[in-house]
């Protein structure tokens, strides 16, 4: 496995991130409160409480706490390629088809599991650019060694990120869903500066085991079928 780690990668670029999101933002308080004018005041007292907050949390804003955050702070339980479960791993990728395949991938298997439905599921997404910066282990091209790289078994990706994580900030992997490559972060302090650059829909068939990826609604960017 030590050929592995024999190639890094001095990165600065911009990386996509695709997550889960709504075109259009809703009133978070409108589930708690039905009467008028009272909303202005449940936002006042929120403003108040944003007061006693540490410095810099608020400033940082929404944009870098849904786009760089969240993995770290809300999600480091979940099992991943390349994460087992006990530590934060944030996925982006160099190219924005490379993350809708590899997101649309994962929507697909997960509502497979779900036995008897029928007609369409619609999911709402958001794409940002996040700047990431950082001395990276490279390894793009090892998948023709190891093809365990881009495989549906995890066990040899999750022992590299067992290995890693703690030592260095991040990789670059072969996207397992396309020819595109993915950068896996084990630390926000690479990422910065998120910025929202297009939201997307995806429809998927339960049927027909298809999903229809748009930008705008009837700007389509990609039809894929699942066999």
């Amino acid at each position: 496995m030590k050929s592995l780690f024999e190639r890094v990668r001095d990165f600065n670029d911009d990386i996509f991130r695709n997550i889960v999101s709504l075109r259009e933002s809703q009133d978070l308080f409108d589930d708690l409160v039905d009467e008028q004018g009272v909303t202005q005041y449940a936002i006042a007292v929120e403003a108040h409480v944003k007061e006693g907050l540490p410095l810099g949390m608020v400033e940082r804003g929404f944009h870098y706490t849904t786009a760089v955050e969240s993995p770290f702070t809300k999600e480091p339980f979940l099992l991943s390629r390349y994460g087992n479960g006990t530590f934060g791993v944030w996925y982006g990728a160099l190219d924005l088809m490379t993350t809708i395949h590899e997101t649309i991938f994962h929507l697909v298997k997960e509502e497979s599991k779900i036995e008897g439905l029928s007609g369409v599921l619609i999911r709402e997404r958001a794409v940002y650019l996040v700047r990431a910066r950082a001395l990276l282990i490279d390894l793009v091209g090892k998948e023709k060694q190891y093809p365990e790289l881009v495989s549906d078994n995890y066990a040899l990706t999750q022992q590299i990120a067992e290995r890693l994580h703690s030592e260095h900030p991040g990789l670059l992997v072969p996207s397992a869903r396309s020819s595109g490559i993915n950068l896996v972060a084990f630390t926000p302090k690479i990422l910065s500066d998120p910025r929202l650059t297009c939201y997307l829909t995806y429809t998927y068939d339960y049927q027909k085991k298809s999903v229809l990826v748009e930008r705008t609604p009837g700007e389509i960017i990609l039809e894929h079928a699942f066999h």
